[in-house]
């Protein structure tokens, strides 16, 4: 078996987290920078919480060598619970498959002037036709898309102070615009729940053979390299949250004002990125249905069902997912975080020298 080496343990630690959705800024102005000063203060706890919480989930999965997402998960034997859960998480990739149409959709619109659901429409076509065809393998293509948008992200990142005013940052521990954001703390813990979510099924293979020198190593470079990107994106939706703030993809707004050329490269990334998202989700959703269904799902209604549902949610907006359904999603998640916690600290208890 081929040993896991400290670089690939960060990649897939930094991958984790990372998306489009990420990139676009959205995400990032709506949980971090709205708070100013108390969104960077944030992103250090959600940073310190994702390398914890990934630690946790590599030392149950490694263990008790399970790797489906509810067994890391939770550790009593509750059928219901576990339903429930994996109900959760399909509502999550569900969700992912929405805010990405939609994104796509207000990409068109911004650099094109396409109508939003025009946009959302044509996204939905291009899904489905990719997903009806069996095209799963077309995923593998676009791997190198989101390193790509990382790049880009930081050139633009660094670029910006030279090309705009730079704005003071301010200290607002309360959201003005988002109820279900309250307050920088309530905001930060939405996220953290919600990307780790996703993340577990993502970190749990890294398990097996993986010696604890490999983990902590990739973890520190891992955390260096979250980091990085999280404050190259972050820092420009406080510093120029005037200019970029009201568009739907904020970080490509800052593009397009830094250099034209800049921006529509970061748009076609961020198309790929987005279409990629929402197919892998689809994909994923499929997959676990079928798994349910034991094998008798009719895969193709199925798909063709996600894609006009997904298609009716895109046109509750980008900017309104992502402030409204990925809260709702960071809280119910934080059943996730309880079960982890739990699980880890049971194993715990029972290898511990008894007094």
């Amino acid at each position: 078996m081929k040993r896991i080496t400290p670089l690939e343990v960060a990649t897939v630690f930094t991958g984790s987290f990372l998306g489009a959705g990420f990139l676009s800024g959205q995400e990032l102005l709506q949980f971090f920078g709205v708070f100013g000063g108390y969104g960077i203060a944030g992103m250090v706890l959600a940073i310190a919480a994702f390398v914890l919480f990934s630690l946790l989930v590599l030392d149950i999965a490694k263990k008790t060598g399970r790797t489906e997402f509810d067994r890391v998960i939770l550790q009593p034997e509750l059928p219901w619970l576990r339903a429930f859960l994996s109900g959760v998480f399909l509502f999550f990739l569900f969700d992912v498959m929405v805010a990405m149409i939609a994104g796509a959709g207000a990409l068109l619109e911004q650099v094109f002037g396409l109508p939003a659901i025009a946009g959302n429409g044509l996204i939905t076509v291009l899904v489905l036709a990719v997903a009806l065809s069996g095209a799963a393998g077309l995923l593998a293509s676009f791997n190198i898309v989101v390193p790509l948008l990382v790049v880009a992200a930081l050139v633009i990142a660094l670029a910006a102070p030279f090309r705009l005013p730079v704005e003071a940052v301010t200290a607002a521990p309360f959201s003005d615009g988002n109820p279900l954001l309250g307050n920088w703390l309530c905001s930060a813990l939405s996220f953290i729940s919600y990307n780790m979510m996703a993340a577990v099924s993502i970190l749990v293979p890294l398990s097996t053979g993986m010696e604890g020198k490999t983990v902590r190593r990739g973890l520190v470079l891992g955390t260096g390299l979250l980091t990085l990107i999280f404050a190259g994106i972050l820092l420009p939706m406080i510093l120029f949250q005037s200019a970029v703030g009201a568009a739907e993809l904020p970080m490509l707004e800052l593009a397009y004002r830094v250099a034209p050329a800049l921006g529509l490269i970061y748009a076609v990334l961020l198309l790929a990125g987005m279409f990629t998202a929402a197919l892998s989700s689809l994909f994923a959703i499929t997959s676990r249905l079928q798994l349910w269904a034991g094998g008798r799902l009719a895969t193709r209604r199925t798909t063709v069902a996600l894609c006009v549902l997904s298609f009716l949610g895109s046109i509750f907006g980008f900017k309104n997912v992502v402030s409204f359904i990925y809260p709702i999603c960071g809280y119910i998640g934080f059943l996730a975080l309880a079960g982890i916690l739990h699980h880890a600290l049971v194993l715990r208890k029972a290898v511990s020298p008894k007094t």
